[in-house]
């Protein structure tokens, strides 16, 4: 590397699939490896990463730019050639092993995330996009206010595509951490893999059981008594097209004093978007400890 190369907080890892593993009845964890994923950092909590997936049978990815101009290259790309990009969240990284983990809803062949899920086999490549080691800052594609773990009730709500996420957010809750983390799975099956600390409730709930998960939240909320306001601007992206709702908090914008509930909430846009005027609108959540993400959107096999 010359002494005039910039190091990028993120970075283009190719990847070999070594490892399936049926994690409950939706989810399958892939394993990827490649010596330089020894480079790959690990920062816990919800880290998104992107995954480069093929149109169909995999030609697309020969075709994917790995250079540092590979986005505005790959925009470039006819949009029938070029390979999909998706966001996940690291599960695991071993970078002893030159390994990461990385878990997928597989619901059939709706999408290209759920294809390879449940389509890809041992041997198999992808391109993915992680954070790196060699740079020394934030890397970003961190949305959980980890300053409020131990300081305010958490509020942590999600669908199955959210799970991942979750956990990881949970594995690393302080053990004084109190508040209420919801979980919507299709089945009881899918509803696993997720340990919290005794101050904190877990609620699995399982949609074919007929479970209400804005009710239960609803609930909670209402147990807790007057919440403080606060005038904090949120950043909203909304394309009006297919990529999904996202609601964050400007650092900026971070309230002095650590706020009565902090709020993370994400799956289905139509979804998050009816728990933020739950939450903001109904119970005056802080908008200064808010975290709203849409990863997908009804009707659309955009996963």
């Amino acid at each position: 590397m010359s002494a005039t190369t910039q190091i990028q907080p993120f970075r283009l890892f190719r990847v070999r699939l070594v490892g399936r593993q049926r994690r409950s009845r939706n989810l399958v964890r892939l394993t990827f490896a490649d010596p330089k994923l020894a480079d790959f950092a690990d920062n816990g909590y919800d880290q998104r990463i992107k995954v480069v997936l093929p149109q169909g049978g995999g030609d697309t990815l020969d075709e994917f730019p790995m250079g540092p101009d590979w986005f505005s290259v790959w925009r470039s790309q006819p949009t029938d050639r070029r390979a999909h990009i998706r966001t996940y969240t690291i599960v695991a990284v071993r970078p002893d092993t030159g390994e990461i983990d990385v878990d997928f809803v597989d619901h059939g062949a709706t999408g290209p995330g759920s294809r390879f899920a449940a389509e890809s086999a041992v041997g198999d490549e992808t391109i993915i996009l992680g954070p790196s080691r060699s740079y020394d800052g934030t890397h970003g594609g961190l949305e959980f206010r980890r300053e409020l773990a131990g300081r305010s009730r958490q509020l942590i709500v999600g669908d199955l595509t959210a799970l991942p996420a979750i956990a990881g957010i949970a594995r690393e809750l302080p053990s004084t951490a109190t508040g209420f983390i919801s979980i919507e799975v299709p089945h009881a099956e899918d509803a696993r893999g997720v340990r919290v600390p005794s101050g904190v409730h877990l609620d699995w709930c399982v949609t074919s059981a007929g479970h209400d998960q804005l009710g239960t939240v609803r609930q909670w909320l209402a147990g807790l008594g007057p919440l403080d306001g606060d005038q904090a601007q949120t950043t909203v992206i909304d394309d009006g097209g297919d990529d999904p709702y996202w609601e964050v908090t400007a650092t900026e914008q971070a309230a002095a004093a650590p706020p009565a509930v902090s709020a993370w909430v994400a799956g289905e846009s139509g979804r998050v978007r009816a728990l933020r005027r739950m939450l903001v609108d109904d119970f005056e959540i802080p908008r200064a400890a808010v975290c709203f993400m849409g990863y997908w959107r009804e009707g659309v096999a955009g996963s």
